[in-house]
């Protein structure tokens, strides 16, 4: 189902407190200092948290739940540029303005940073700054690697790729959680999602998958998934 980026759906806060600390990708005593100056918004499924164009006045970490970054194209296609999980910062590039619509893939939370705070904390502790770099010079060398993944592989191969990307920034090593749909995956890969259904259906019928259901994918063989990753 597309969202529809015409129509505002007003992200509700739920209440102002300290974010709780998150420790799956970055210590949690590196951030600390951040969990007081953070805002928690309740997201709903399709929930709109900014849009393409907005000004850029704020910094997000995602809680639970997942955000996908989108935009409409000259032709009416859309484009997923990217997934942000649970620990991610969102809108660490610079930009006056945000470059995509984020949206809730499902039911989400978020912490909601002023650039103006976060910008003041990093100066007064430079160890959040260099952390703050760090993740979105990651984000840059993510952004390279994947015009390798739609540049250079085959289906299949962007399909592979996905399926271990996913799994590993959730911390999963034999299976991987998908809360997007087979139309987002597509969007993002730039596949139909008839392309996806099939792409996936195969990789079962080799053996290198199973699907406990549409959002859970356990890894049968994961050296064969990881060989056909690796294969551009």
């Amino acid at each position: 189902m597309h969202a529809n980026l015409q129509t505002p759906i007003m992200a509700t806060p739920v209440k102002m407190h300290a974010a709780k600390p998150e420790t799956r990708k970055e210590p949690a005593d590196d951030f600390a200092a951040l969990d007081h100056i953070g805002t928690v918004l309740s997201l709903g499924r399709e929930d709109v948290l900014f849009y393409e164009g907005d000004m850029a006045d704020h910094y997000f970490k995602v809680v639970t739940g997942a955000i996908r970054f989108c935009k409409l194209l000259a032709d009416g296609r859309r484009h997923v540029s990217d997934f942000y999980l649970p620990g991610d910062f969102i809108g660490l590039d610079g930009e006056a303005n945000y470059l995509f619509t984020a949206e809730a893939v499902t039911q989400s939370s978020v912490v909601r940073y002023t650039r103006r705070s976060v910008d003041a904390l990093a100066w007064q502790e430079p160890r959040i700054g260099r952390r703050l770099l760090s993740i979105a010079c990651r984000g840059l060398s993510a952004a390279q690697q994947k015009q390798v993944l739609l540049g250079r592989k085959s289906a299949e191969e962007r399909i592979a790729s996905f399926l271990l990307d996913l799994a590993g920034r959730n911390g999963e090593t034999d299976r991987v959680s998908l809360p997007m749909s087979r139309t987002d995956i597509g969007d993002h890969l730039g596949l139909t999602m008839e392309t996806v259904s099939r792409g996936l259906s195969h990789l079962r019928s080799e053996g290198i998958i199973s699907l406990e259901n549409s959002h859970q994918i356990l890894f049968c063989d994961r050296d064969a998934l990881e060989g056909l990753a690796d294969a551009a």
